[in-house]
């Protein structure tokens, strides 16, 4: 298969060239329907072969977003539940799990919600439990080490994966339960299990009257918390997770007084050489300002050096109309490169209008446009 990327005025689209097309049915409900987790597809024919045109407007392919923020919890958690509600709609459309592509580069973040989309291809790919252990393998190097939950959830699901017939949807619940302590209980109706934790064996010593009513509570509980799970698998996730975090927080308060005593302020006032030549950096190019908002020039100092609105970005822009990662400069040797990060508004080296993937070099007083403002490379 061969893939490239177009941009046309305010889409962009993933083109994918293969031998097979779609069957009659799927073609039907691909076109007809808009399937949460699919990405939109049309079909054209080019050369004999078929042409997929995956809408990914507002997206960044799955290993593109990992190149400017590592994969915490909260991302593993909604990818997780991404792909199996996705699965799942699959299934009620009676659409084949099978031909979802699960390479890294197929695999899409939306920028505004952090939601995933796949790709639904004609060509049958390879077994989903092989595809997804695969992935796991790729993500277990992408995993956020300072976030001890992401990595606890990350190597959980890769020992899961790599057991025969493990199911993804066991997976997805048995994360929340992990990570409260508790074991899941068989699925059932909230009145059901109402009426059962009622109808014990014959207890009539107190000991055991109390011992009931503590075991009644705790399934209770346990039901509760899979209704959660159940209808508000991120709330649930989410709230767990700032509470991890408010830990970690907490923690870090009560060391404070340690990191910060005199004796570690006078040894480094006594070695300014060395913290110096940390916060230096080498300006190795300048993109000066030329537009009509008043912004700042950009120092590049950095590689891959980012350019969006983003706070985090190097090249920071206070700009609404500049997506949050806009386009990229990386090095190599000697030679600049600009690349397009799927902006929402385009980028334009010397005039022209970058597809999505797209590196070019870099020429000095080349004039980059970032949606409307205009910088010069120096």
């Amino acid at each position: 298969m061969e893939i490239e990327y177009k941009r046309e005025l305010t889409k962009s689209y993933m083109c994918v060239k293969t031998d097979q097309d779609f069957l009659p049915f799927e073609k039907e409900i691909l076109t007809r329907n808009s399937i949460s987790g699919i990405l939109p597809v049309n079909t054209t024919f080019a050369d004999a072969a078929t042409v997929c045109w995956y809408d990914i407007t507002g997206m960044q392919a799955f290993d593109h977003a990992l190149e400017t923020e590592m994969m915490d919890s909260q991302m593993l958690t909604q990818f997780l539940v991404s792909l199996c509600g996705t699965l799942e709609r699959l299934e009620s459309f009676l659409l084949d799990s099978g031909h979802l592509w699960f390479s890294r580069e197929s695999i899409f973040k939306n920028n505004r919600d952090g939601s995933f989309w796949f790709c639904y291809c004609p060509e049958g790919k390879e077994n989903i439990t092989e595809g997804f252990q695969k992935l796991m393998e790729y993500l277990l190097t992408k995993i956020d080490h300072k976030d001890q939950w992401a990595v606890k959830m990350a190597y959980h699901i890769y020992d899961q994966v790599i057991k025969e017939g493990y199911s993804l949807i066991a997976i997805r619940e048995s994360l929340t339960y992990d990570r409260v302590d508790i074991e899941p209980v068989p699925d059932r109706t909230l009145e059901n299990s109402r009426v059962e934790l009622e109808q014990t064996s014959d207890q009539t010593e107190k000991e055991k009257t109390v011992h009931k009513a503590d075991k009644a509570d705790g399934k209770a509980k346990v039901i509760f918390q899979k209704a959660i799970e159940h209808f508000l698998p991120d709330l649930a996730k989410i709230k767990e997770y700032r509470q991890e975090l408010a830990k970690k927080k907490e923690k870090k308060n009560e060391i404070q007084p340690i990191v910060f005593e005199p004796e570690e302020e006078e040894v480094r006032m006594g070695r300014p050489t060395v913290l110096l030549a940390d916060q230096k950096k080498t300006i190795q190019g300048i993109l000066r300002y030329e537009g009509n908002n008043q912004l700042s020039d950009l120092k590049i100092d950095t590689f891959p050096y980012v350019i969006g609105s983003a706070a985090d970005c190097p090249g920071y822009v206070d700009c609404a109309t500049i997506s949050r990662h806009h386009a990229k400069i990386t090095k190599v040797e000697n030679v600049y490169f600009i690349e397009d990060m799927n902006s929402a508004n385009g980028t334009k080296a010397g005039g022209t209008l970058l597809d999505y993937k797209m590196k070019v070099s870099l020429q000095a007083n080349e004039i980059l446009e970032f949606a409307d403002e205009k910088f010069r490379f120096i």
